[in-house]
């Protein structure tokens, strides 16, 4: 048996119980319409299985956007308390969905369900696929945050080459996607005359569904985080890919009192 499947095989028996299962994906961004969060629960239910609950979520005040450390210091506390509900709601894993990977080492303190980041999963996949990337993020006062945070991992260390911008906020990717698309062929053609790069990461969420036309034109492989992240979520729950608590202690409420 091919160990992918062997593998997959042993995940499905780790799965709790019968029941479906369900991955919570909360977006740290406030003010979204329910008519949105559907759409993004439609769109990332092609990234799992067919029987994979997906619920999606957006904090209820806060930020209605992550581009500062200081965004990321507000809305954190919101995703703490959204995972551990969460959890006690049944779901079996939990994904921040936001590249920036906001608190999330803070929740996996606090639950014991699979906590996926998609900055951190799009990292892994370039480790595997690309010798050399860029990030492509929203605005340029963005560029030293992303790269500040993406320095301290071990595959950008090594195959990262820059930071790039679209110049367009994270609320208005979604309001024209044509000129969304536009300025980001523009910037991976440039990465890749420039960095001579084989594979761009997306590094917002709100660019997802933007990487196919992307590959086609430029000719370069496109990580997008949103359904990776989803997958990896999945994957995770079958395989209870938690950390052990020697790994990422439990948080204790008393002692911080």
């Amino acid at each position: 048996m091919h160990i992918a499947s062997h593998l997959l095989c042993i995940g499905t028996l780790k799965k709790r119980g019968s029941s479906d299962m369900k991955i919570k994906v909360v977006i740290p961004n406030s003010e979204m319409s329910r008519g949105t969060l559907n759409a993004r629960e439609l769109m990332l239910s092609h990234a799992v299985s067919p029987a994979v609950i997906i619920s999606v979520d957006c904090i209820p005040f806060g930020p209605r956007a992550i581009e500062s450390n200081t965004d990321e210091v507000l809305a954190g506390s919101m995703l703490i308390d959204a995972a551990v509900q969460a959890e006690r709601d049944g779901y079996d894993a939990f994904v921040v969905y936001c590249f920036s990977d906001l608190a999330i080492d803070a929740i996996r303190e606090n639950v014991s369900i699979p906590v996926v980041g998609p900055g951190e999963v799009a990292l892994a996949a370039a480790d595997i696929v690309a010798n050399r990337f860029a990030v492509i993020t929203t605005i340029e006062e963005n560029i030293s945050r992303t790269y500040r945070r993406l320095m301290q991992n071990t595959v950008a260390q090594r195959k990262m080459t820059s930071v790039r911008a679209l110049n367009i906020p994270v609320v208005a990717l979604r309001e024209d996607p044509n000129a969304t698309m536009r300025y980001l062929k523009g910037v991976c053609e440039q990465a890749v005359e420039e960095d001579q790069v084989d594979t761009v990461v997306l590094g917002c969420l709100g660019m997802a569904q933007y990487g196919e036309e992307v590959e086609r034109c430029c000719g370069v492989k496109v990580i997008d985080p949103a359904p990776l992240a989803l997958a990896c979520a999945e994957l995770a729950a079958r395989l209870n890919l938690c950390p052990s608590r020697r790994s990422v202690a439990a948080y204790r409420k008393e002692a911080a009192d």
